[in-house]
């Protein structure tokens, strides 16, 4: 019966430490996947963002008002990403 014991504490011990490393693993996932989400978002806002001054490049007033809500969202980015650092 003691040595039943030992085994299922034993078990249950390296199953905790087992899980303790799958959350850090977990851990690091998170993040990268959260770098990558906003990797992803800059490219496709900077793209959006050079097809509207494309758009307007004979229009500099208009280029201003209608490109303007793309300049602020890369500007956002960048404060969360440098802030996420």
């Amino acid at each position: 019966m003691a040595i039943r014991s030992a085994l299922l504490t034993s078990l249950a011990i390296g199953v905790t430490l087992w899980g303790l490393g799958g959350c850090q693993y977990y851990e690091d996932y998170r993040v990268k996947k959260a770098t990558a989400d906003l990797k992803e978002e800059h490219a496709q806002l900077l793209h959006a963002y050079r097809l509207c001054l494309e758009k307007y490049q004979d229009d500099p007033p208009k280029a201003k008002e209608f490109c303007a809500p793309y300049t602020q969202r890369l500007r956002e980015l960048e404060i969360t990403h440098q802030s996420g650092r």
